[in-house]
């Protein structure tokens, strides 16, 4: 029996780690928290899944042999690539790996490959911070979650914008981009050997913006999205934007990209060289399209030669997350359960938390995933879900 090692025990890593047992594999969870919703779904490694300092040597004393290792809804690119290395299993080399965590060095491996957003690093100089005319969001080079992406609106302040996304970058660096007004998607390629062999594409759902504003908080999905001419033009960026970041030009994996259609042309906002989190992957996916994204995940982490997936019309899924009124913030959460109307429901909270505002995406309260036999149906379904969770939080 082979042995993946899941980077990531959180509630969105469970499916995942569920479906390697149903594969046949052995899981080995490594999660700094004990109480990790996956802790007890295979063997657990009390250790950090993001610093691989940590894990490796945790991991070494276990005495097990492993095959592949994988994130787990987890944006830790770096310390999986570095888990790989230590181990000599499949995956990407550790400087591959910094393109998708350092979002400002792909910019520039990207600049003369694909289109994008004009980018630049913010500089504080002579105590006054600098920020070019034309920059729209200010955010950090390297942080996850949404946590210290601001727009740059008229009336925002431009020092208390450098210090929000400053102080959510582990190193301390932020950049600016241009806000490129279109069609905002949320895609998934399988890749293998340098070409694209599937790619799943779902609507980012920012009708929410100004209620949040500055701050860019993404309300869920609705999948598939794009017609043929899109999809095409998507696997064609996909593909060369992979050649040039150096990403399973030889093995497989997948990858998750943040794209805009702006003026006709499809722009890279950013990419990432491991599998989605949000249940995108695990929930999205198949039931879009009929594709089993996790499972071709599990089988290119462990080394597999990947075949051309076959998708098919399945029908159409909506995700919808559950936020806090502004007036709950400071409150303690007395009650919280599921509204059994949706899918697919998950609450990231508990009795005794305390509300606090929405800045980034760990602060919403849960998500709601429908499906329905039109986009309509199914973004009511999950929208009468989510209804029905909020109404189930009880605050003192």
């Amino acid at each position: 029996m082979k042995t993946l090692i899941l980077l990531g025990g959180g509630i969105e890593a469970v499916p995942i780690i569920q479906r390697v047992r149903e594969l046949g594999f052995r899981a080995v969870i490594v999660d700094g928290d004990r109480n990790a919703p996956a802790s007890r779904l295979g063997y657990f490694i009390d250790a950090s899944c993001y610093h691989a300092s940590e894990a490796i040597p945790v991991l070494r004393a276990s005495g097990i042999r492993f095959d592949g290792v994988m994130c787990a809804a987890v944006d830790a690119p770096v310390a999986c690539a570095e888990v790989a290395a230590a181990f000599g299993l499949p995956g990407l080399s550790v400087e591959a790996a910094r393109l998708g965590q350092d979002k400002l060095r792909q910019v520039f491996a990207l600049w003369d490959v694909v289109s994008h957003p004009d980018k630049a690093s913010a500089e504080i100089v002579t105590g006054e911070i600098h920020i070019p005319s034309w920059a729209g969001v200010i955010k950090p080079v390297d942080s996850r979650g949404g946590r210290g992406v601001i727009r740059l609106l008229p009336g925002t302040d431009p020092s208390w914008a450098y210090e929000q996304a400053r102080a959510a970058s582990p190193t301390g660096r932020v950049m600016v981009e241009r806000w490129l007004d279109g069609t905002q998607l949320s895609t998934e390629s399988i890749i293998q050997d340098g070409r694209v062999l599937f790619t799943a594409v779902g609507l980012r759902n920012y009708a929410r913006l100004d209620e949040f504003a500055p701050y860019v908080i993404e309300d869920g999905f609705d999948e598939p999205a794009g017609d043929d001419e899109t999809n095409v033009m998507i696997c064609d960026v996909v593909e060369r934007a992979c050649r040039a970041l150096g990403w399973y030009q030889s093995g497989a994996g997948t990858v998750k990209g943040d794209l805009v259609v702006h003026d006709g042309n499809i722009y890279v906002i950013e990419l990432a060289a491991r599998l989605s989190g949000g249940f995108f992957a695990s929930h999205g996916h198949p039931s879009a399209y009929g594709v089993d994204f996790v499972g071709a995940a599990i089988k290119a982490a462990l080394g597999y030669t990947l075949e051309e997936p076959k998708p098919y019309a399945r029908g159409f899924v909506s995700q919808r997350y559950v936020f806090p009124s502004p007036g709950d913030t400071g409150k303690t959460i007395k009650e919280c359960r599921l509204a059994l109307s949706g899918e697919f429901e998950t609450l990231n909270i508990m009795p005794g938390d305390v509300v606090k505002p929405v800045a980034c995406h760990p602060a919403r309260w849960g998500q709601a995933l429908a499906t329905g036999r039109t986009p309509d149906e199914a973004r009511t379904r999950a929208e009468v879900a989510v209804a029905g969770m909020k109404a189930g939080v009880v605050l003192r």
